[in-house]
């Protein structure tokens, strides 16, 4: 069954880079970069791109779905299995070698693929790379998810008091952002209360919220396969001194390494910006994560803002900012937003009060 349609824009810069690393044939396996490219969302399947139109293999379960969600695209439902499909498209187009996202092959598939005569080639993620620079649509995708999982903390906040549990607060949280059309939370809703807060991302627990706590929550919501990451940390009743002088020493190092981000900077240079004031005050080996990641069809994706990263941000680049202090036996503050690259500096595309209280 053949569906047509005109190739979208992003198969079309696919291709520019393609030949810009003279890849003349390419086997797309994960999961996001299929969606990304054709819109298609089923959990099984590949896209061949080559001279002709993109060919997108899947099974009989999304025979239907494939027609309805892929656009710009060729479609072939697999009669054996999947290797033999690939292998048999690639001899009707003549295909000797096939570029493979190393990241995303296993073992089995690759010995698989080669029974079938093929000489692959790795290659680093074309693909993830185009997905660093979010286009309109996409961005809008994102707003929509933040502003679900937003209005959604902003109803939990009441819940936020003595004697509740973490694990009902996260039920709660998660039944908010579904009730607003999310289809899932982004990731494992964090709920991290008391000396809990020491773990970056400690799993919920039954132990309940005290006075003189303070509980970091870090969530996100999705909208149309597009995810948002959002972090507070709120103090249980009035903070102490202690409590007060980490929470402003984490924002303080949030808003300088923010200050920082603007096309052409370097992604090690947002994260010293923030590492550097948590290391100032004597925090500095409290700090052990990287600042920030990308994110949209993943959670984390790229760009990594880390001490290790050697690229740099690009305007259309959506990426957290989420410095943490994590201090064992006492608890932990983490403050995270999401900002966009624009043109002239950058957008912070979140708006939740920073407050410690609430």
């Amino acid at each position: 069954m053949i569906r047509q349609r005109a190739e979208p824009a992003r198969v079309r810069r696919l291709r520019m880079l393609m030949s810009k690393r003279n890849i003349d044939a390419m086997l797309v396996t994960q999961r996001e970069n299929l969606r990304y490219l054709t819109g298609f969302s089923g959990s099984s399947g590949c896209l061949l791109v080559s001279a002709g139109i993109p060919l997108l293999i899947t099974d009989f379960r999304y025979k239907l779905q494939a027609r309805v969600e892929a656009a710009g695209v060729r479609i072939q439902i697999q009669k054996k299995d999947l290797y033999s499909t690939i292998g048999d498209a690639a001899d009707d187009l003549g295909i000797n070698t096939l570029w493979i996202d190393e990241s995303n092959m296993t073992l089995d598939r690759i010995r698989a693929l080669r029974k079938k005569g093929l000489r692959l080639r790795p290659s680093k993620d074309p693909v993830a790379e185009l997905r660093t620079r979010k286009d309109p649509f996409e961005l809008a995708k994102i707003r929509k998810a933040v502003g679900r999982a937003e209005e959604s903390f902003e109803e939990l906040k009441r819940f936020i008091r003595p004697g509740i549990t973490e694990r009902e607060l996260g039920l709660k949280l998660e039944w908010l952002m579904r009730s607003k059309g999310a289809r899932k939370e982004a990731f494992d809703t964090i709920v991290a209360s008391g000396p809990n807060g020491a773990m970056p991302h400690a799993s919920v627990s039954n132990r309940k919220l005290r006075s003189g706590d303070m509980v970091t929550i870090d969530f996100g919501a999705e909208a149309d396969g597009y995810y948002c990451d959002i972090t507070r940390t709120h103090s249980v009743g009035r903070p102490s001194a202690r409590q007060r002088e980490i929470h402003a020493l984490v924002l303080k190092a949030q808003q300088e390494a923010v200050e920082k981000v603007k096309s052409g900077a370097l992604c090690r240079d947002i994260d010293a910006a923030a590492r550097n004031v948590i290391a100032a005050a004597g925090h500095g080996r409290h700090f052990g994560h990287a600042t920030g990641h990308g994110i949209g069809l993943m959670v984390h994706e790229g760009p990594s803002l880390s001490a290790l990263a050697k690229s740099k941000v690009e305007a259309a680049m959506v990426f957290t900012i989420e410095p943490g202090i994590y201090v064992p036996g006492w608890g932990g503050v983490r403050i995270e937003d999401m900002v966009l690259v624009t043109p002239e500096g950058s957008r912070v595309l979140t708006s939740l009060p920073r407050d410690l209280e609430l």
